[in-house]
Formats: C-alpha cells, sequence, structure tokens
C-alpha cells in the first residue's frame, strides 16, 4: 500500500500543486468578479459601449448553462475526477478515491446533460401542488432525485471506504468535508425558495444566487486541489 500522508519536507516537484492550485483561485476570482459586474449591468449603465462585453447573459452570468464560470468549474472537476479515478485504480487499498472519482463525473453528467432538471419536470409536483409554481416544483423534484441517487451513491462509497487502506480513508474523509458544505448551500436554496415563495425577488435574490454559484465554484477548485495533492504525494513517494 502506498500511503498518501504528506512528508514534512517537500521540494520543488511537489510544489506544483500549489501553483496550479493558486492560478485556478485568481481565475475563479476574474470569472466571479465578471459574473457579479455582469449581474450589476443596469445599475452600472449597461447601454454603455464600455459595458457591451458583459452583456452577453449566457458566457458571463455563471447561474445560466453554458456560462466561461459554469465551464471552467466543470474542467476542474473533470481534472480532479480522472486524478482520483488514477489514484483509486492503481490499487485496491485506495478503491474508495476511484469511487469518489466516479461521483464527480456523474456531476458533470448531471450539469452537461440536466438530468436533476429534467426529472424534476417528469415528476410535475406542480400538480400535487399548484401553489409551489413550476421553477420551484422542477428543482425540489431535482432535489427528490439527488435524494434517491445519494442513498445509492453513499451505500457504495461506505462500503469502499470501509475496505480502503488508512491513507485512502484519510482522504476520503478530507473529499466528504469538502463537498458537505456546497450539498448545504444548495438543499438550503431550494428548500428556502419552496417555503417562501418570492424570497429570491429582488437584491436578496442576487446576493443568494452569488453565495451558490460561489461556494459551488470554490467546491470545485478545492476538489482539484485535493487531488492534485494526492497525485503529487503518489509522485514523490514512488520516485527513488
Amino acid at each position: 500500500m502506498i500511503p498518501l500522508r504528506e512528508p514534512r519536507t517537500q521540494g520543488p516537484a511537489e510544489a506544483w500543486p500549489v501553483r496550479i492550485l493558486a492560478a485556478v483561485f485568481v481565475l475563479d476570482a476574474l470569472l466571479l468578479i465578471a459574473h457579479v459586474w455582469h449581474r450589476s449591468g443596469p445599475a452600472l449603465g449597461a447601454q454603455d459601449r464600455w459595458f457591451f462585453p458583459l452583456r452577453r447573459a449566457a458566457l458571463w452570468s455563471g447561474g445560466l448553462d453554458g456560462s466561461l464560470l459554469e465551464l471552467f468549474g466543470l474542467l476542474q472537476l473533470g481534472a480532479a475526477a480522472a486524478l482520483l479515478l488514477g489514484a483509486g485504480l492503481r490499487g485496491p487499498a485506495h478503491r474508495v478515491l476511484s469511487a469518489w472519482g466516479a461521483v464527480l463525473m456523474l456531476l458533470i453528467a448531471d450539469d452537461l446533460c440536466r438530468l436533476h432538471e429534467r426529472v424534476g419536470s417528469c415528476l410535475a409536483l406542480d400538480r400535487l401542488a399548484p401553489s409551489l409554481g413550476e421553477s420551484t416544483a422542477q428543482e425540489l423534484g431535482g432535489l427528490l432525485f439527488w435524494a434517491v441517487s445519494g442513498l445509492v451513491l453513499v451505500g457504495g462509497l461506505i462500503h469502499l471506504h470501509r475496505r480502503s487502506g488508512a491513507a485512502a480513508r484519510s482522504a476520503s474523509w478530507t473529499l466528504l468535508i469538502t463537498v458537505v458544505p456546497f450539498v448545504l448551500v444548495a438543499v438550503g436554496y431550494v428548500l428556502l425558495g419552496a417555503v417562501r415563495p418570492g424570497l429570491y425577488d429582488g437584491p436578496w435574490g442576487e446576493v443568494a444566487a452569488l453565495a451558490r454559484v460561489t461556494v459551488k465554484l470554490l467546491t470545485m477548485t478545492l476538489l482539484l486541489g485535493h487531488a492534485l495533492r494526492i497525485t503529487a504525494l503518489r509522485s514523490s513517494i514512488a520516485r527513488p
């Protein structure tokens, strides 16, 4: 079994994950600033010529499909998934890492194919409770989809977690702790919108949407950071 724990001293070769992560955080910040700038367009004078590059909603609004912010987050998530799959498939003691990679791949497929939105629309919960509204009913249906899927995913992760080595279990706990805040924010956003219709109208809606987008992007970056760290540690230990 190859341990994943970080050695006390790191040479220049082990510093590359930190450099990559620092560059990614800078790009995260720039995309979030562009998102805020775009959403603040009416107040800043969206009709001015200097504002024109940020007026295309699908490109700069981080809450919309196809935006640069979403695509950059998915790119990070894909890289993290590939690194974790590679780390987990090198030995039976690290299988839980490959399971985490598969979970991240599912999240990418959900974003690209809009799986939970499609399921939410098919469930049509607004027919059972017309007061919800079509949009809220769709989000609640998507939440139900993830609740059921989560039971299966968590069951598989727990099974492989128990069968993995101590180092892989420690890395698995770190990944779980990283994901939990995003899950809480996403679930809370949907449930608050369902309990209090109209809550996200106006400025508070913009603040809540920004918080949701920020937590999602930073979670993807942290997952990439953990995957890079695991890869760097394995490489440094395997080096003669």
